[in-house]
């Protein structure tokens, strides 16, 4: 990180501090006095400082998470997802898993916020090692691969998905009659 006098300080909508130069590059920075890691509660210092960068913008943002934490969330978000998906009990979210599909880039709301016009993280900066790594989740796969794991997954849980739109156009009523059975006979008599 730099500590150049030839930087400028803006305040995004998400209260972060983006540190540019002049001619639009954008450099890394100590941590912020004060951080604390939003996943472990652990103190934010030189030894475990990280920043994200987000795409379209190409920005760099403090993280809200130790390294640890950081580096811990990029190796199993996408073994947990596909976890989720095979032991969903409710067809509910199992829905919002295949309809998210499966995750290529790490993602936490909290730790790694993203502003607003931005789409993904796509790289990672740890200052204890000086260390530029993609964002990309460990196992994560793209383009056709992603496609075809997206449908198989959503092909394999097609009768959850199904049961829960059948569920959604009838209930049942108290005496385990389906209600529009139930409305029918109450209008006859």
């Amino acid at each position: 990180y730099s500590s150049k006098k030839d930087r400028r300080t803006t305040w995004n909508t998400m209260d972060q501090i983006q540190i540019s130069l002049d001619d639009g590059r954008q450099e890394h920075r100590a941590p912020p006095e004060g951080a604390e890691c939003k996943v472990t509660w652990d103190d934010i210092d030189e030894t475990n400082y990280c920043e994200y960068q987000t795409a379209p913008s190409m920005l760099w943002f403090p993280a809200q998470a130790c390294e640890t934490a950081v580096e811990h969330m990029r190796t199993i978000q996408f073994h947990d997802y596909l976890k989720k998906v095979e032991k969903a009990d409710c067809a509910a979210e199992m829905c919002r898993l295949l309809d998210a599909g499966p995750p290529i880039y790490i993602e936490e709301r909290e730790a790694l916020p993203l502003p607003n016009e931005e789409t993904h993280i796509l790289q990672l900066w740890y200052m204890s090692n000086n260390r530029t790594i993609s964002a990309r989740l460990e196992g994560a796969l793209d383009g056709e691969e992603r496609q075809k794991l997206w449908d198989s997954l959503t092909a394999l849980n097609k009768f959850a998905l199904d049961k829960n739109e059948d569920d959604d156009k009838t209930s049942t009523g108290k005496n385990g009659q389906d209600d529009n059975n139930a409305a029918a006979l109450s209008s006859t008599r």
